[in-house]
């Protein structure tokens, strides 16, 4: 496919649009994965939405091989890696303790990984027949799990739109993508094949076929974010006894988005910190200076209501799990030690 005009609106500012010229679309554009994914459908997000910061999905595993010129270069960019990519894996427990022990500022902890099944086409490209086995094969390995993570599984092919909201809020459900997704493909079918799996406890859940094959998440009201980790460690302890998640030596675990491939994992917690919220230099420094990201109330482009911020760690390629938790740690430390001296 030879390109006659711009591949990308004029007002673009996404990495793709910065990397993928004409020419490198020409040598690979006819090129294709074994599950038929194409150059032409990753960047089709990044080319209907100007204002996307990414812009490339990948289709499925061999994505980030075949199509590895562009992918390369947006990765390393927006992970900020320098020299040669590598993942690191440590999913060994930690040492309990409280980042709050007075319960004066942490309102919950919550520790989240995403996963994709090898051997299939990833969230933008797969196909129903696929996504339903995608189901059905996480399903049955979520029967194997230990007494205090075993729960009820809820499906949502079979709500209207007005009930998924209504669930959202219990966890018994997820919202649909946003129009990157939908641009992606990622929303199609929705919400056939997709649901989620709540323990008893509410202090585990399993997202299937959201934005990836699996969100395995936990979380509790409280400061104990290793306690949470550690939870999520004898999960995915379990669930790699029956299931095998995509990944690469170099990229580990392999994603539709490229910003959560590595360790996938994002660990944050929900802070109150009214006095910090007035100074967001200040903050902003405190977290710039231990890899955080600071977020809205409700995440990522959510406004910040009654001072609490979602504060999570930024890097998840080039770092060790135990490494997210711990830095983590840290810098919420930090920011309280900061609070209560203002």
């Amino acid at each position: 496919m030879h390109v006659t005009g711009p591949l990308f609106p004029e007002a673009s500012c996404s990495l793709v649009a910065r990397f993928l010229t004409p020419a490198m679309f020409d040598r690979l554009s006819g090129c294709k994965t074994a599950t038929g994914f194409t150059l032409a459908r990753a960047i089709q997000s990044g080319q209907k939405n100007h204002d996307s910061s990414i812009g490339i999905y990948a289709g499925d595993a061999e994505s980030y091989t075949l199509f590895r010129e562009i992918f390369d270069p947006v990765i390393t960019t927006y992970h900020q890696i320098t020299g040669s990519v590598r993942h690191f894996k440590n999913l060994e427990p930690l040492d309990p303790a409280d980042l709050d022990p007075d319960k004066e500022f942490i309102l919950s902890s919550r520790v989240r990984v995403a996963r994709n099944l090898f051997a299939h086409a990833f969230t933008p490209h797969i196909n129903r027949q696929d996504r339903q086995c995608v189901e059905r094969q996480i399903l049955d390995a979520l029967k194997n799990l230990p007494a205090p993570l075993k729960g009820r599984y809820h499906p949502m092919g079979e709500l209207d739109p007005g009930q998924i909201r209504d669930k959202v809020p219990a966890g018994r459900a997820f919202a649909p993508g946003d129009r990157f997704q939908e641009a992606a493909g990622i929303l199609t079918d929705f919400p056939l094949s997709r649901g989620v799996y709540t323990s008893k406890n509410k202090k585990f859940m399993v997202w299937i076929n959201e934005e990836d094959h699996l969100r395995i998440i936990c979380m509790e009201k409280s400061g104990h974010l290793c306690r949470v980790f550690n939870r999520l460690v004898t999960a995915l302890d379990m669930l790699e006894q029956y299931l095998v998640f995509a990944s690469d030596p170099d990229l580990g675990y392999l994603n539709a988005c490229p910003t959560n491939i590595g360790t996938a994992m994002r660990a944050g917690v929900h802070i109150r910190l009214p006095k910090l919220e007035k100074q967001p230099d200040e903050m902003a420094k405190l977290a710039r200076a231990h890899g955080l990201q600071i977020r809205g109330t409700a995440g990522e482009k959510t406004q910040v209501t009654g001072s609490v911020f979602d504060i999570s760690n930024r890097r998840r390629l080039g770092v060790y799990e135990t490494q997210i938790i711990q830095d983590l740690s840290l810098g919420i430390a930090a920011l309280i030690k900061k609070e209560k001296n203002l």
